[in-house]
C-alpha cells in the first residue's frame, strides 16, 4: 500500500474526530458558558439599577422585559445542561459546586418576583450556583 493511502486514511478519522469533538463538546460547552454569562449580566444589571435614584421609573418600565429574559434564560440553562452537556463536563461542574438546575429553578423564580428584597434573595442564590462573582 503506498503512503498516500496511510496519509488519507489518517486526515479522515482526524477530521472525524474533530468533527464529533466540536459537535459534541465544544459547542455545548460554549452555548452553556454564554447563558451563564448572560445570566451573570442580567443579575449585575438589576444590582446597578438598584443603586440608582430613578429605580422606581427604570426598573419599573423594564420589569416585564426583564422577567421575559429570565424565564427564557431559566428554560436555555437547564435544555443545556439536561440535554446538551457531556457527562464528563456534567460531573466537572459538580465537582466544582455548580447547580445549573437549582439556579434554574431560582432564575424562575426571581421573573415571577415584584418585591426587591425577594429578588436579591433569588439573585445571591443563582450567583452562588452558577459560581458567578
Amino acid at each position: 500500500m503506498e503512503p498516500i493511502y496511510f496519509v488519507v486514511i489518517i486526515s479522515f478519522v482526524l477530521g472525524s474526530l474533530g468533527y464529533i469533538i466540536t459537535q459534541f463538546w465544544i459547542r455545548p460547552i460554549l452555548g452553556y458558558r454564554k447563558i451563564k454569562n448572560e445570566v451573570a449580566l442580567s443579575i449585575k444589571y438589576y444590582y446597578r439599577s438598584k443603586n440608582n435614584e430613578d429605580i422606581d421609573k427604570k426598573i419599573k418600565s423594564q420589569m416585564k422585559e426583564w422577567s421575559k429574559a429570565n424565564r427564557q434564560n431559566s428554560v436555555e440553562l437547564s435544555a443545556s445542561y439536561n440535554e446538551n452537556l457531556p457527562n464528563w463536563y456534567k460531573m466537572l461542574l459538580d465537582s466544582r459546586g455548580e447547580s445549573p438546575i437549582d439556579a434554574s429553578k431560582h432564575l424562575m423564580i426571581l421573573s415571577n418576583t415584584s418585591n426587591y428584597d425577594h429578588a436579591e434573595k433569588h439573585m445571591k442564590e443563582i450567583k452562588n450556583y452558577l459560581k458567578i462573582k
